[in-house]
C-alpha cells in the first residue's frame, strides 16, 4: 500500500491522502481531490519526484480544454485539445540510487520557471525540493506503526491501512505542533498545527475534540 499525499509547502498542510497502489490511477485520483480543495481558479506551483504519473495527471486536473477547428460537417466532431495552462508552475525531484542510497539528485523546472523561481525566494528555498512530503512521511512513520518498514506490524487488510492513514493525517493536521511553524509574538512563542497555520482553527485541538468534531462534506 501506497499513501499518496499533497502537502502545502508553507503551512505543511495534509490536503489531500489517497491509499493504494501507485498506479496512474490512483495518482490521478490524488491531484483531482488535491484541485477540488483548493480556491476555484488557483493554480498553485507543485512540487513532485519524477514518478512519470504526475505530469499527465495534472495535465487531467488543471489543463485548458482547446476547441479544435472542424474543416468539414461529415463525421464525427473532433475531440478538444488538453493544452497545459499558463500560470501552473511545475518541478520534478529525480534522485538516482545506488545500492539503496541517493547517489545524484538531478532538479527539473519543466513549466512557469519564472514563476517557480519567484514561488522557492517566497518559501525560502535554493531549489526546487520535496522536503516537505518527505518529512511528513518519516513522521508518518513514526506516529503509524502500520507504516513501518521490515517489522510485523504492517496492516494485514487494506482497508485498517487506510482507516489508519487517515486518522494519522487528521491528528497531525489539526492536534500535534509542527516545530517550523512556530512564531514568536511579543515575549511569548506560539507553537502551530498545520491547520493553524492554514489558518482553518485558531488552536491547537486535543485528540478528544478532533474525534467528536462532525465532518461536513468529506
Amino acid at each position: 500500500m501506497w499513501d499518496h499525499t499533497a502537502v502545502t509547502a508553507d503551512s505543511k498542510l495534509v490536503v489531500s491522502l489517497v491509499v493504494g497502489k501507485r498506479t496512474q490511477e490512483q495518482t490521478d485520483a490524488l491531484v483531482h481531490d488535491a484541485r477540488g480543495r483548493l480556491r476555484a481558479g488557483h493554480l498553485p506551483a507543485m512540487f513532485t519526484d519524477a514518478y512519470a504519473g504526475y505530469e499527465s495527471a495534472i495535465l487531467k486536473a488543471f489543463g485548458r480544454r482547446y476547441p479544435v477547428p472542424r474543416f468539414s460537417a461529415k463525421g464525427r466532431a473532433p475531440r478538444f485539445v488538453l493544452r497545459w495552462p499558463q500560470g501552473l508552475a511545475y518541478g520534478q525531484v529525480k534522485k538516482q540510487y545506488q545500492r539503496g542510497r541517493v547517489e545524484r539528485i538531478e532538479v527539473r523546472a519543466l513549466y512557469g520557471k519564472a514563476q517557480l523561481q519567484h514561488i522557492l525566494s517566497l518559501l525560502g528555498y535554493k531549489h526546487i525540493n520535496t522536503s516537505v512530503v518527505e518529512r511528513h512521511n518519516g513522521t508518518s512513520r513514526l506516529r503509524n506503526q502500520r507504516k513501518v518498514r521490515k517489522t510485523l506490524a504492517f496492516s494485514k487488510a487494506p482497508r485498517y491501512h487506510r482507516w489508519m492513514s487517515w486518522l494519522s493525517v487528521g491528528l497531525y493536521n489539526f492536534c500535534h505542533a509542527h516545530s517550523s511553524l512556530k512564531i514568536t509574538q511579543e515575549t511569548q512563542v506560539l507553537q502551530r498545527s498545520p491547520a493553524m497555520a492554514a489558518k482553518l482553527t485558531d488552536r491547537i485541538w486535543s485528540t478528544r475534540q478532533w474525534l467528536l468534531c462532525p465532518v461536513l462534506g468529506g
